[in-house]
């Protein structure tokens, strides 16, 4: 698909990056090159690749090489610490290794603590890059811009059934697990997703998601599938600074998490930029509240605003067409084309509507499996009732309405059992964002000697809000039953969350 693309569109922007932009054909021949590079080293078809790269044109460089060679991608995120980094690397074992230059000083403990890895390929932005003086250190760099754009040939076989990508989860719920996915199922959720997106070679879509996420990832195969342009911004730290590169590069999709749309709806600033390209808005990786969605809506009028809910071992299983949004608040819409899914009980048989369930699935886009992890895999992927399967259990509740449309409830361990009652955090935090001055909220279970659990919010406040713990409470004790009111309020800078955006919610206990 990237080389049909960047035969259609040889001259256009294929991805612009933090240092640099390159065209399609540019991009192709770069990663050709790299591919070579790779074979010439001693990489096989099969051989696991991980790629250290902060988001970039290089990076893109990087991915496209890995996988045109006909070796596994296993995409790593460049600011992870070192005991976050270390077990993936262990458990993935890749015996090569692309690693953007700004992480130089950490090649010798890199290398030190793995030493499977036969070669660590360092980016080098210029050629006095210091990389040291092991030998598997091989110094690597964009050739001269007056190079000639011809792309080596290569022709690994791509067997569609073959190992594409290891993608590792983001870890909240445990040690992270290498996701096994094949070239056939990231061509199934990129063809169904793109079924109701509708992307094209006119768009330019923007995405500050780490590469190392199956959200953010996709974002960058999926656009260069279709020809697009991909704006590639390290983070969204700085929102201010996002919005003028979107305005700048006059972006038509935004791709991001509640944290930014939270933000966006909060913000008195919005009015300040151009925005006026954008045509869609997606939102996954975490649930996003109903007020920063309408807020959103209405801030940005002429967007379409997809609310979508998947897994990394799938990718994609719901979205909310724009057009239900208000009809349908709080759900994250119907399945997925090509799928099936439902919503079961404990014994595998599907609930009637309105019951809370496990949500399962089952498609072309289902992962093959955990990377060396046979248990975890049997748990995942197994039968329901009356269907052999194997389905794929999300671990998370849904309740489904009668028109099929699916709410997420909560993930199954985080639900709270306050005074015999089980009591999803989720819709206290949908009351808590309606508040004003809230910009997000995360609740979590404590002790309590008379409820035996209660409640507990940690909130983040909107720029320049003041609200103290008494006011939340009024506000609580207006809209939810008593028992569900929180019992103590935590003012917070910030909320900790994975790379991928989720709330890392064990760190409040």
């Amino acid at each position: 698909m990237f080389r049909a693309a960047a035969c259609l569109h040889s001259s256009k922007l294929a991805v612009v990056g933090h240092a640099g932009r390159l065209t399609y054909q540019q991009l192709e021949a770069e990663a050709l090159r790299l591919a070579q590079e790779l074979l010439r080293l001693g990489a096989r078809e099969g051989d696991r690749v991980a790629v250290l790269m902060a988001n970039s044109a290089e990076a893109a460089v990087a991915i496209w090489a890995v996988l045109e060679a006909g070796c596994v991608l296993v995409p790593l995120h460049a600011a992870a610490r070192a005991e976050v980094l270390y077990p993936v690397l262990r458990d993935a074992e890749p015996r090569w290794l692309i690693a953007g230059g700004e992480l130089s000083a950490a090649f010798p403990a890199l290398l030190s603590n793995h030493p499977g890895i036969a070669h660590l390929l360092a980016w080098s932005a210029s050629p006095d890059m210091k990389t040291g003086s092991d030998p598997r250190v091989v110094p690597w760099s964009l050739a001269p811009a007056d190079a000639s754009p011809h792309a080596p040939s290569i022709s690994p076989s791509q067997d569609p059934a073959s190992l594409a990508a290891l993608i590792y989860t983001s870890g909240t719920t445990g040690e992270p697990k290498g996701v096994m996915l094949s070239h056939a199922n990231m061509l199934a959720a990129l063809s169904a997703v793109n079924a109701y997106l509708n992307l094209d070679s006119g768009d330019v879509i923007y995405s500050a998601l780490p590469l190392s996420s199956s959200y953010g990832l996709y974002q960058l195969v999926l656009g260069l599938a279709v020809g697009a342009t991909v704006v590639l911004d390290r983070s969204f730290a700085f929102p201010a600074r996002s919005l003028a590169l979107i305005a700048e590069e006059k972006a038509s999709v935004f791709a991001g998490v509640p944290t930014m749309y939270a933000w966006m709806a909060t913000t008195p600033t919005l009015d300040v930029y151009d925005l006026s390209r954008l045509r869609i808005l997606t939102s996954a990786a975490a649930a996003l509240p109903f007020e920063h969605a309408r807020r959103v809506r209405e801030r940005l009028p002429d967007a379409r605003l997809f609310v979508m809910y998947g897994q990394t071992e799938c990718k994609r299983i719901t979205y909310l067409e724009p057009a239900d949004l208000e009809r349908k608040p709080g759900s994250v819409g119907r399945g997925m084309p090509y799928q099936e899914h439902a919503v079961v009980d404990e014994s595998g048989v599907p609930v009637a509507p309105g019951d809370i369930g496990e949500l399962v699935v089952r498609g072309p886009h289902v992962m093959q499996g955990y990377w060396r992890n046979a248990e975890a895999t049997a748990h995942k992927l197994r039968p329901i009732a009356g269907s052999p399967g194997p389905w794929m259990h999300t671990d998370d509740l849904f309740r489904i309405d009668e028109e099929g449309y699916l709410y997420f409830v909560g993930r199954r361990d985080d639900i709270l059992k306050i005074g015999g009652h089980k009591v999803s955090p989720r819709e206290i935090e949908e009351v808590l964002c309606q508040m004003p001055e809230i910009r997000e909220a995360a609740v979590v279970g404590m002790p309590d000697p008379l409820w035996g659990q209660a409640a507990r919010a940690h909130l983040v406040l909107r720029e320049g809000a003041n609200c103290d713990a008494e006011a939340v409470i009024r506000f609580c004790k207006a809209r939810l039953r008593a028992f569900m009111v929180p019992k103590t309020v935590v003012f917070e800078l910030d909320l900790p969350k994975t790379e991928s955006g989720k709330v890392k919610k064990r760190e409040f206990s």
